[in-house]
């Protein structure tokens, strides 16, 4: 495991590079501390281009030292050296981004509009949520100052980095997608002229945050505290100590963190999207994708692993060959639609059930549970395109879950059946779960719900008995289509579950000698991993790839970039606790 990390940590990963913009490494009486340098870099000329100061050394060793001492192992020396390090390393990407980029920090210089606004906006929203740690933890006992958004339902999809091509000499290659300013694709500035460089803007956010401040008590004593421990960091610095300037410099310091952070995360974005053409072969894929098959082979065939059913059932994003004998069980998928109960309503199907069971007659029965499920209240979502999020919104025609699943969803899959297309299909499904779904294991899910079939043509399954019936039905014995529907009525509520698929082999003739031709790219590259997103098994394959093939390159490249500087450590100036 060590190695692993060592590997991972000092292969230059550059967004675990990005320090926090928080103020939690400020203690009573430690001003002196916190501003004195620990590190010093100098050029080949011998000129110092950079240093790092003790404050940034504490970021650091809380952003990713803490991981190294408590998760993998290492001493607290090993995890001083290594944060230290990565701070150096970090001081020279942002000399190299600035150069090759032509942009510079003190100036604005080269940052175009739409960068300064991001960097604007990211500066403030840092100051406000220094503030709001205040109000949290000690104004509010650390319970959320706002209205939470962990429950907001947004759909992450996949972001694709490659596609299937060709080269100049008309022979199959994977292109790289263009991705000219990836942080940015998805930025809509609030107000895209802010600037941190134009003097009112700036000035603008010391304002707003006496504004935001002075709303109310519990804020304005936020504030309070927030200055005292700006106060106590510059402890000894000889500098001017009214409000305004205090926190002019908290923001000029926010503001550098942020500009930091992101020109790292754009040199590494550079990095990725130099060529066109990428370094993952066609042949890497297929040999990638190869490989994986025989493991299951092995593991499930040859060597008889009884962990078949259970991976197939918990881990199906894991699994890369299927059995296909009478005897093994059989795997597909659903996707499920819920419209659930709500608490009263099931309590009432449990007094209901209870009714069923005692040794009264109970003829009215399926009257009363005809009633129970019509009293359901669908819900119903749209997508709002300014934040990506699924709003509920007001049911103006009155249409009952019943109106909904037969005037919407059957038409819906319906129409989306005849295309024939099962990229279509699978949207079709994915964009009626985020519209009524209430079951939250369908959100963002890596797979959908598996269920097994025995040889005897039983549910292998930990879902309840209703479900499984219905899922059962879709399957039908093999012959099941993709965007087949069918309706179960369960204690959640009621439940359309929407067929996806068989688990099965993507090529025939596997056995344990499996190889496969360049033309199986072209399956790999149009088959989904997941039927409800476009990511197919080209894009798993390739991401996987790329990711170790990156993680070497940036340690190359960082190392060579070392080459051409020279660091003094002090080692003595860190706090007493770290000094190993």
């Amino acid at each position: 495991m060590k190695t692993r990390l060592k590997v991972f940590l000092m292969c230059f990963v550059l967004l675990c590079m990005s320090l926090f913009t928080g103020c939690s490494l400020v203690e009573t009486n430690n001003g002196k501390l916190y501003n004195g340098v620990v590190a010093e870099i100098y050029n080949e000329k011998g000129n110092k281009v950079a240093e790092v100061t003790n404050r940034e050394f504490i970021a650091g060793y809380e952003s990713y030292g803490n991981v190294y001492a408590q998760y993998y192992g290492y001493s607290v020396s090993q995890a001083v050296d290594m944060t230290l390090k990565q701070l150096e390393n970090r001081k020279i990407v942002i000399l190299t981004a600035e150069k090759l980029f032509g942009i510079n920090y003190k100036t604005g210089e080269g940052l175009s509009k739409l960068e300064k606004a991001y960097l604007y906006e990211s500066t403030v929203n840092s100051l406000y949520s220094n503030l709001d740690t205040y109000y949290n933890e000690i104004v509010k006992g650390g319970s959320s100052s706002e209205e939470s958004n962990s429950d907001a339902i947004t759909f992450k999809g996949y972001t694709k980095n490659v596609n299937l091509g060709y080269d100049e000499n008309g022979n199959l290659t994977i292109k790289k997608v263009d991705k000219q300013n990836g942080i940015l694709d998805n930025y809509r500035p609030e107000n895209e002229d802010k600037n941190f460089y134009n003097s009112e803007d700036k000035a603008q956010i010391y304002d707003n945050l006496l504004d935001k401040a002075f709303s109310n008590e519990d804020y304005e004593r936020s504030l309070k505290l927030y200055l005292v421990d700006l106060k106590t960091a510059e402890n000894g610095l000889k500098l001017s100590t009214d409000t305004k300037s205090i926190f002019e410099r908290e923001i000029e310091r926010l503001y550098k963190i942020n500009y930091e952070n992101y020109v790292i995360q754009k040199y590494s974005e550079n990095n990725k999207s130099n060529d066109e053409i990428a370094s993952v072969s066609v042949q890497d894929i297929i040999n990638l994708y190869s490989s994986k098959v025989r493991a299951g082979y092995t593991k499930y065939v040859i060597e008889k692993s009884s962990k078949y059913d259970s991976d197939v059932s918990e881990s199906l994003n894991n699994v890369y060959y299927f059995k296909n004998d009478d005897a093994s069980t059989k795997f597909f998928t659903v996707a499920n639609i819920l419209f659930q109960f709500n608490d009263a309503q099931k309590a009432k199907y449990e007094e209901i059930n209870n009714k069923l069971s005692s040794s009264e007659p109970y003829d009215s029965y399926e009257s009363d549970m005809n009633a129970l499920y019509s009293q359901i209240v669908p819900v119903i979502r749209q997508l709002n395109e300014d934040t990506g999020e699924y709003e509920e919104i007001e049911n103006n025609l009155n249409l009952s879950v019943n109106d909904i699943i037969y005037d919407k969803i059957q038409i819906l899959l319906n129409s989306a059946k005849s295309t024939g297309d099962v990229g279509v299909i699978g949207d079709t499904i994915n964009n009626l779960i985020y519209t009524y779904n209430q079951d939250p294991g369908m959100f963002n899910a890596e797979t959908n719900y598996v269920i097994g079939v025995d040889n005897e043509g039983n549910a292998v399954s930990s879902f309840v008995e209703e479900f499984n019936e219905a899922g059962l039905k879709l399957y039908n014995d093999g012959k099941g289509q993709v965007g087949d529907m069918e309706i179960a009525r369960s204690s959640y509520g009621i439940h359309v579950l929407v067929y996806t698929g068989k688990c099965e082999n993507l090529f025939d003739g596997i056995d344990e000698d499996f190889e496969l031709s360049e033309d199986a790219i072209a399956v790999l590259a149009t088959t989904r991993v997941n039927k409800l997103v476009d990511k197919t098994y080209l894009d798993l394959l390739y991401d996987e790839i790329f990711k170790d093939e990156f993680s070497y390159f940036e340690q190359a490249n960082m190392n060579f970039l070392r080459e051409d500087y020279n660091f003094k450590t002090y080692k003595g100036r860190l706090p007493k606790s770290l000094r190993g």
